[in-house]
């Protein structure tokens, strides 16, 4: 167990915290009952040690495998009140986007809600560790995430591409789904030599399928593109070569000159997309098979 260097304050019980988002927030210095409908930050709270405050999460939440055993209360996009009421959180950790509506539903039934908004970058995952360890007290544990987290980045940046290649990248989520400028995934791609070729469009995603009053993006596009590299995110952990095979003739990707030369990567569902502490992980495992295809070696510090 990690040495504390701070000493409980015998002056505040209940703390004003400040969220550009819903303004002040009365909290209790040491939530004891946390709902958390973000599953990167389900992941984040187990790993500053206080997993055991949580009494309920959304039921996308299954870093760690620990999380499966607590109560769900809703998924990404609803949540339930009747469940959350019963429980009696003293804190509700929510995400923005789309759960904007449940930070109004959740304030108008006098609930503690704070969000933690979608990182637009690699760096604002990383400052999430250490707000979300103010936020419940576990003040140098958030601290000292985000420095490893820092420090895991410097270990990403020295395995990076030695020239630029222009990826393509696409997660399933229901749709096709394209980060472009504001996602944390352009981020730290930008960091490796990895230039996402729609990293130039001023949104967070682009999208194949009807998103709100977001135009719909031709997935055809991407022929125009020619990127070096195709990064395919799967809709779920375990796919069949033939579904890969299914994908690449149902999109005619064959006429993809990466695809052609090898340079299709394909990946389990929530890799790129979640953007909790273990995206690190996951963006390693990535950059290495980007390598392979490139015909690159491990580098020798590995």
């Amino acid at each position: 167990m990690t040495k504390s260097f701070y000493f409980p304050s015998p002056f505040f019980h209940t703390v004003k915290v400040y969220s550009p988002e819903v303004g002040f927030v009365d909290l209790p210095d040491n939530p004891e009952r946390i709902v958390c409908l973000s599953p990167a930050v389900t992941e984040t709270l187990f790993m500053l040690g206080v997993g055991n405050r949580l009494v309920g999460v959304d039921s996308w939440s299954y870093r760690p495998k620990e999380a499966l055993k607590i109560r769900r209360v809703g998924s990404y996009a609803t949540l339930n009140e009747e469940v959350v009421r019963e429980l009696s959180p003293d804190l509700v950790i929510t995400t923005t986007g789309v759960q904007r509506s449940m930070i109004e539903r959740l304030k108008s039934m006098g609930i503690a809600v704070y969000p933690i908004p979608v990182p637009t970058t690699i760096f604002e995952l990383i400052s999430a560790a250490s707000t979300v360890g103010g936020l419940v007290g576990a003040y140098q544990e958030g601290l000292e995430l985000s420095r490893r987290l820092l420090q895991r980045l410097n270990s990403l940046l020295k395995m990076g591409l030695p020239r630029p290649a222009r990826v393509y990248v696409e997660i399933d989520l229901g749709g096709p789904t394209i980060p472009a400028y504001f996602s944390h995934v352009t981020s730290a791609m930008h960091l490796l030599n990895m230039i996402n070729v729609y990293g130039n469009v001023k949104q967070a995603y682009l999208y194949g399928m009807k998103v709100e009053d977001f135009p719909i993006f031709s997935v055809e596009d991407v022929f125009r593109a020619d990127p070096d590299v195709v990064i395919y995110e799967f809709k779920r952990k375990q796919f069949s070569r033939e579904e890969v095979e299914g994908l690449i003739q149902t999109r005619g990707w064959d006429r993809l000159r990466a695809v052609r030369e090898g340079r299709l990567i394909v990946l389990p569902s929530d890799t790129l997309a979640h953007h909790g502490p273990s995206f690190m992980d996951n963006m390693e495992d990535c950059l290495i098979k980007v390598r392979e295809s490139l015909g690159l070696t491990s580098p020798s510090h590995l």
